[in-house]
């Protein structure tokens, strides 16, 4: 029992102990990885929020027994900062967001970094998160531009590999017609419990309205008003896709936003609010 105190306590065993602390970075790095460019959903929610949950307390206990170790203090800084693209990319994903951000911050405030060097490196983080989310905001809300944007057409390939669909979209101008070439089988899983649509897409024609798409498939290729836009053979050869020559994106960010949601409804209520201030003051 004497041995196993001393194993416990010992200081090498602790550092050893330590790398298993980086299976959690490694998560978090993976969900970056998932927001940025996948659409999360999830087959199995309760299967998933147990594992997560228990992997989550397993890591905090890590982390907490050797919060000394050099190995933790780096992980629960670089904890803290890969936590920022998941709140800003996935908000609305609570399953996800919660145990990180505890074991993120608990692994943080807990680590035997020295209380000044944590100052500092908390107002450095801190400063990041506001800047970030700032930037962001601006980005991806004040200079987006606002459109309506309606599918009003759909079609598969022949061979099942690639499907498109024609995007009606408003503006404040003459609006515009988009077609999109999707490829039809790169969704995954992970984990056994979470599903992954993927965002790749490609853009095969645009036109300002007032416009047609009738779009057919003959054979391999997509012919749009009688013209030849998209050849599927140049894209899906020995059962594999071949995407990699620059022109197809993942539009994540394309999709309705969850923070851009709640920044909109804070903006209501703050509104409202000033609006019955108001007429407050014009009774008085």
């Amino acid at each position: 029992m004497e041995k196993i105190h001393r194993l416990i306590k010992n200081k090498w065993f602790k550092f050893g102990v330590s790398f298993l602390g980086l299976f959690y970075t490694w998560f978090l790095c993976y969900a970056c990885v998932m927001v940025f460019f996948y659409d999360i959903s999830y087959s199995n929610r309760v299967m998933f929020a147990i594992l997560y949950v228990l992997f989550t307390v397993f890591s905090g206990f890590i982390m907490f027994y050797t919060r000394k170790s050099p190995v933790t203090k780096m992980i629960s800084m670089v904890n803290v900062l890969l936590l920022l693209p998941i709140l800003l990319l996935d908000w609305g994903n609570l399953p996800l967001i919660v145990p990180a951000a505890l074991l993120a911050f608990f692994g943080f405030f807990t680590s035997g970094v020295h209380p000044t060097a944590k100052t500092i490196w908390g107002t450095i983080f801190l400063l990041v998160y506001v800047i970030g989310s700032v930037a962001f905001y601006f980005v991806w809300y004040v200079f987006r531009t606002t459109t309506e944007d309606t599918i009003i057409g759909t079609g598969e390939s022949p061979s099942g590999n690639f499907s498109y669909y024609i995007l009606d979209i408003k503006n404040n101008s003459t609006g515009k017609l988009d077609v999109y070439m999707i490829p039809t089988h790169l969704d995954s899983s992970a984990f056994g419990c979470i599903d992954l649509g993927t965002t790749l897409k490609k853009r095969v024609r645009q036109a300002v309205k007032p416009a047609v798409a009738e779009c057919e498939w003959i054979d391999e290729r997509l012919y749009i008003n009688g013209e030849l836009y998209f050849d599927e053979s140049k894209y899906y050869q020995d059962d594999d896709y071949v995407l990699d020559d620059g022109t197809w994106t993942y539009t994540y960010f394309e999709m309705e936003y969850p923070i851009n949601v709640l920044i909109e409804q804070v903006m209501d209520i703050a509104g409202k609010a000033v609006d019955k201030l108001s007429e407050v003051t014009d009774e008085q």
